[in-house]
């Protein structure tokens, strides 16, 4: 199994050339995918189960040349898919709803049993292909056209609901609701279908990015950085597809599109002006060239989805259509990796290294470590601190205040609060250092050094604190936000209450009631939480003689590895090459 390894720094990949007559079919010369590991044999068990399905798959393509997949094939993957436990639970609900409910509820019932296995902001239409799709799975049909044969899962998922709840009102009401169904089919005159808008994409493209940078609809803001991401994305699909009039824009232009994206060179777009055909062609004409990943492709559509729900809201196509709902990203399925905190060796390697030893006492990197491992600030929400109005004292206690303001407001409702300003960040002189930016009229607390980059004042100091912790040999699940999570383990380690933890941290409580409550908490409560907090190590030794503070710890050199492209032989394994 090692010949379909490839190891890329500290990675293990999957990687197998597509049996040259199968190419055409399956869109690829060959199967490329992270293993997400950096330990070898955990690399050569998830590279077995993968050689598995391309064999299955390979197989499958090898014997039947149109690789169909009929109606009926898909109702029985319906029928057994919705034969699962989950499923039968949520089925048993209609079995027992009383005769009023069934009646009063009937025609939302099948949307609303698919609703309850959406997870939490996820969209009607992407929960039912992710439905469709499970389905598929359930039956190991392999999802080679995904975006015909989604579709049509999609449509027998609710067919078949449907008729579920169909039978049991007929099972309950009997020829009753026969004869009223009767009557109320003569009676209705189906509507005609509106025709098609034929206004080209483009069109809309500049009123569509001021509503959301406005925020439209009672939605947030978006950021500019986020609206510049799907701008690139719209343009990106003109560019492709061509600038299709929205009426015409269907399920399967979205398939097609999806396809390309995943053809392109991983590089597109960054920092380079060549167009998407250009670069689209360049990939193919060079199969050994990085490829979009697939949750880079995810990301597009969500641009795509953007403008489409603008297109919805205003009334430009309808809401049955949603072209880019439903498509499958296998992989991308979002998982939370939790950072480190920072550990006494990294506090002490970063502290006493000679780039913060020598950072003015003034300055952005020498202040904004200090501040968040003491108050477990965010980096943006210490960076738009105004020394003007947002370094307050309240009931004689000095206090960072955090509140909305024009352009800008706190991560969460609960974000807004008050931080009383730690005894040590105190005696280190922040408060002189905050009357000085007062007196020289700054708009933040670090201005003029740190200044408005796409939406954000940290952007820049949060590049460049990156590239020292790594240079430093920092872990790279330690970030500057581990400063904030050493905060708050420091805290979760004393006999504090977790509301009082989570008013400080502006943590959302036990549902609405609790989040008001912490308002209430008092400034000296408020302190108390903030003084509980001692650092992992000793930092007396900042602002004194260099000879004053302990030995630096030695930087930690990761060894770079110059990556060179196998070769691999017509059946895809790696020819290992004698040196000589």
């Amino acid at each position: 199994m090692s010949n379909f390894l490839r190891r890329e720094a500290d990675s293990f990949f999957f990687r197998r050339r597509v049996p040259t007559p199968l190419q055409a079919r399956l869109g690829q010369s060959e199967i490329y995918r992270s293993l997400k590991t950096t330990v070898r044999r955990t690399a050569r068990a998830r590279a077995a189960h993968l050689f598995i399905a391309t064999e299955s798959l390979f197989r499958m393509l090898e014997e039947d040349d149109e690789f169909p997949l009929t109606d009926d094939d898909i109702r029985v993957a319906v029928r057994r898919w919705l034969d699962t436990p989950p499923w039968k639970q949520r089925l048993k609900i209609v079995d027992e709803m009383s005769p009023g409910s069934l009646r009063a509820y009937h025609e939302s019932l099948p949307d609303t049993l698919l609703k309850m296995s959406a997870d939490e902001g996820v969209s009607y239409g992407d929960n039912l292909g992710q439905e469709a799709n499970a389905a598929l799975d359930h039956s190991e049909y392999f999802d080679v056209r995904s975006g015909d044969r989604l579709r049509r899962t999609a449509t027998a998922i609710q067919r078949q609901l449907r008729e579920y709840v169909d039978r049991r009102m007929d099972d309950v009401f009997g020829e009753e609701l026969k004869a009223t169904t009767t009557m109320q089919t003569v009676a209705t005159v189906a509507p005609s279908e509106p025709p098609a808008n034929m206004t080209k994409l483009s069109t809309f493209i500049k009123a569509w990015q001021q509503d959301i940078i406005a925020g439209y609809n009672y939605n947030k803001a978006l950021g500019d950085e986020t609206t510049d991401q799907y701008l690139k994305t719209v343009e990106m699909f003109v560019a492709l597809m061509g600038d299709l009039p929205v009426g015409k824009i269907t399920f399967d232009t979205a398939a097609e599109f999806r396809e390309l994206v995943l053809q392109m060179p991983a590089a597109h777009g960054k920092g380079g002006t060549t167009s998407a055909k250009k670069e689209l062609a360049r990939a193919k004409a060079d199969k050994d060239l990085r490829r979009v990943s697939m949750k880079t492709a995810k990301r597009h559509f969500s641009g795509m989805n953007s403008i489409w729900k603008w297109l919805v809201h205003k009334k430009h196509i309808p809401v049955a259509v949603q072209p880019f709902s439903g498509h499958s990203f296998p992989g991308t399925k979002s998982k939370k990796s939790a950072r480190d905190d920072w550990s006494r060796e990294d506090l002490q390697r970063l502290f006493t290294s000679r780039e913060y030893r020598d950072a003015p006492d003034s300055g952005a990197l020498h202040w904004l470590p200090l501040i968040s491992l003491h108050s477990g600030m965010r980096l943006e929400e210490i960076c738009r601190l105004r020394p003007e109005t947002d370094i307050i004292t309240r009931d004689g206690i000095h206090c960072f205040n955090i509140t909305a303001r024009t352009g800008w407001d706190p991560k969460t409702e609960s974000g807004t609060r008050l931080i009383p300003i730690h005894s040590w960040l105190i005696q280190h002189g922040f408060m002189n250092f905050a009357t000085q930016q007062r007196s020289r009229g700054s708009e933040h607390l670090f201005s003029p050094e740190l200044t408005l980059h796409k939406g954000k004042v940290s952007s820049g100091f949060s590049r460049e604190f990156s590239k020292l912790k790594i240079d430093l040999g920092v872990g790279s699940k330690t970030s500057f936000h581990s400063f904030r999570h050493t905060f708050r383990t420091v805290l979760g380690s004393t006999n504090l209450q977790n509301d009082h933890i989570d008013a400080i941290m502006g943590h959302e409580g036990g549902g609405s009631e609790g989040r008001t409550y912490t308002k209430r908490f008092t400034t000296d409560k408020l302190q108390e939480v903030v003084e509980a907090f001692r650092s992992p190590i000793d930092l007396g030794f900042i602002g004194t003689s260099t000879g004053s503070a302990p030995p630096p710890l030695p930087k930690v050199t990761v060894k770079k590895r110059k990556l060179t492209p196998p070769v691999l032989d017509g059946n895809g394994r790696i020819i290992r090459q004698r040196h000589r």
